[in-house]
């Protein structure tokens, strides 16, 4: 986990954007039978706000193979 994570830090300095995707806050409780952290809009750019502004949010359906559908939330920011 170290790796990756030095890996996105070098890769957010030298280009400055920044672009994460989770589950919503209407996604599901569980995936694969694990919690799971959900955010909203607000909630996604009040925990990056510090160090990075906001560029858009956009929200996606996605069905899995037991046709279920979740909901996930991808948002780009840019450094400041």
């Amino acid at each position: 986990m170290g790796n990756f994570i030095s890996i996105a830090d070098e890769a957010i300095k030298r280009n400055g954007y920044l672009i994460l995707g989770t589950f919503s806050e209407t996604g599901p409780d569980k995936c694969s039978g694990l919690g799971v952290k959900k955010y909203s809009e607000t909630s996604m750019s009040a925990r990056f706000e510090i160090a990075f502004d906001r560029i858009k949010c956009i929200h996606e359906n996605h069905s899995t193979p037991f046709n279920i559908v979740q909901n996930f939330l991808f948002c780009s920011f840019k450094r400041k």
